[in-house]
């Protein structure tokens, strides 16, 4: 592994912008980050030690983490090999995801979570895996674009079996709560230290606060697949167990941010910054399969028809029902500063520390720090990606 100097970018740390800095990654690590005055008293002798990068004035930030992503380059986490799709996702700047499993059949859960938990064992390539979502199967049948037969009850002799197949790699599963035996699941999730997201829920609105005191810690796309209205007397507004989920100061939550603000409204998305703020949103793009291919008719896993549209990055199936997106997480980073009015740092940090800290990783990723992993991200005013590197080394340059 060659050392390598990073000089002549802005860095986003992404809590704070940096100018006239020059940034040293050794042994996959993140050295020292040092004044441009003090980089020119190194000996050329020293500096032999490392390759430098001249980054031009683009920008760095540590690297871009998607906890929420079904697939990507005609791979579906489920059924496919994601090797296509973690060396897709690196031209995008993500050094860090989690292959997310839509509903299915639950012998296909299983083996996906074998297959995915032997990757994660010997991956040498691509965007690293850093453990498995899955949404479903515990799920209500109201909500969400899973076909309703593949969703079950929970059942401990089941979903001892799913976590078991996926070898402590497991780190969030979505729950609908109000379904028979769901308190007990979640509990048993948080035992093996599995984040437990609320989502794809009709929970009665009354019923909330005690699931929750159970130990959710996080919200599946926040507005979208939800139910548990309260309806109020006439002339007054009706609220959901949304607008609840919103005023939970300890819970984080997931968003969409699609490229025609699709999935959330924008005048939502910014009652989402409000009410959260910065440090607790996630900004993930629920990317399917079909990501990355030509436009027009594809397949889900399970046999279903989806089309994707050129004017629009969001996937539907063919009754127009909202299935996910064909986005790429430097896209939703664009998206959201334009439909929220976020500054680049703050659309960043819904990027990088975020998900590293849901995922309690934020010690050694999300940020650009002495000790930390060498995970960074290069990209121009276009949120164009540059230079991907992982752990210190790079995987993907277009500078």
């Amino acid at each position: 592994m060659k050392n390598l100097i990073l000089k002549n970018g802005i860095i986003l740390t992404p809590f704070v912008e940096l100018k006239d800095r020059v940034l040293f990654l050794k042994n996959g690590r993140i050295y020292k980050l040092i004044s441009n005055a003090e980089y020119l008293n190194y000996s050329k002798d020293y500096l032999t030690n490392y390759k430098i990068i001249d980054l031009k004035g683009n920008y760095i930030s540590p690297g871009f983490i998607d906890i929420h992503i079904h697939g990507s380059n005609g791979v579906d986490a489920v059924k496919d090999d994601i090797g296509p799709m973690a060396d897709f996702l690196v031209k995008y700047g993500v050094t860090g995801f989690l292959p997310t499993l839509i509903t299915a059949e639950f012998t296909k859960m299983i083996n996906a979570c074998k297959k995915i938990s032997y990757f994660i064992k010997d991956q040498r390539n691509g965007s690293k895996v850093l453990g498995i979502n899955a949404e479903g199967p515990y799920l209500s049948k109201k909500y969400g674009a899973q076909k309703p037969e593949l969703v079950k009850k929970p059942e401990f002799k089941e979903y001892s079996k799913l976590i078991e197949a996926c070898n402590g790699n497991l780190k969030i599963m979505t729950v609908a709560p109000e379904l028979e035996n769901a308190y007990e699941l979640i509990k048993y999730l948080r035992q093996n230290d599995v984040v437990v997201s609320i989502g794809h829920t009709d929970i009665k609105f009354e019923k909330l606060h005690e699931a929750l005191d159970l130990g959710i810690g996080l919200v599946t796309h926040i507005f979208n697949a939800m139910g548990g209205v309260l309806v109020a007397e006439e002339g007054v507004k009706s609220v959901s167990i949304q607008e609840e989920l919103l005023a939970c100061d300890n819970l984080m939550s997931e968003v969409i941010c699609d490229k025609n603000a699709v999935h959330v409204n924008p005048t939502l998305m910014k009652v989402l910054v409000k009410c959260k703020g910065i440090n607790n949103i996630i900004l993930i793009t629920d990317s399917m399969s079909m990501n990355g291919l030509s436009y027009g008719k594809h397949y889900l896993q399970d046999g279903r028809a989806a089309i994707t549209k050129k004017d629009e990055d969001v996937v539907r199936l063919e009754n127009g029902g909202l299935a996910g997106s064909i986005m790429t997480i430097n896209n939703a980073i664009k998206n959201i500063m334009l439909h929220a009015n976020l500054s680049l740092k703050d659309a960043i940090i819904m990027a990088t520390y975020n998900p590293a800290k849901i995922l309690k990783l934020s010690n050694k990723k999300g940020a650009i720090k002495e000790g930390m992993d060498a995970d960074i991200t290069v990209f121009d005013n276009l949120m164009d990606i540059k230079i991907t590197i992982i752990e210190g080394e790079i995987k993907y340059n277009n500078l």
